[in-house]
């Protein structure tokens, strides 16, 4: 009798999907840094401003293209939904910039980037057509190298995926 290895898991599921206005230079621009810095893989994207996007099977979690039009939402593995600021944290927080993700939830910022972040949402056209697209990315790359840890596992609890044997 032979016995055959059966795999016990399918390829995972991103940690992470990402769905923005691709629409946008400024949010194209950021999304692509981000993915630039997802060493590990984690993040999705989906870009909701697509012609071909239905958002036909978000509805019924009370998900609208018009929404996602007006705040970055991001859906973790476990299918729950997060918004605006609290999407780009645990964004920034997967791609491996934590020092980014405080600065943008930390309780002393949080009152500010939760009033200032409507405003860039309303605006990006306009702070794309005056360069913020361009300025932005790098800055966010430099912050997010200049704080990085340098020797310290990017999981450091031992929970998440990139910290498994398994785990390229």
């Amino acid at each position: 009798m032979t016995t055959r290895s059966v795999p016990l898991l399918g390829p995972l599921p991103p940690m992470l999907t990402v769905y923005y206005d691709g629409g946008c230079a400024l949010c194209r621009a950021e999304m692509q840094e981000i993915r630039q810095m997802d060493a590990h893989g984690e993040v999705a994207f989906v870009d909701c401003a697509a012609a071909g996007f239905d958002d036909a099977p978000l509805r019924a979690q009370g998900v609208s293209r018009g929404a996602m039009l007006q705040a970055l939402h991001v859906r973790d593995v476990l299918g729950d939904w997060h918004r605006g600021v609290d999407a780009i944290a645990l964004l920034y927080a997967t791609v491996g910039a934590p020092w980014l993700a405080r600065a943008w939830a930390h309780p002393l910022t949080r009152p500010i980037t939760r009033r200032v972040y409507p405003w860039i949402v309303r605006h990006r056209h306009r702070l794309s057509a005056l360069g913020l697209h361009l300025v932005a990315p790098r800055a966010l790359r430099l912050f997010a190298r200049r704080h990085a840890p340098h020797a310290a596992p990017y999981c450091p609890h031992g929970s998440c995926r990139a910290s498994h044997p398994s785990h390229p």
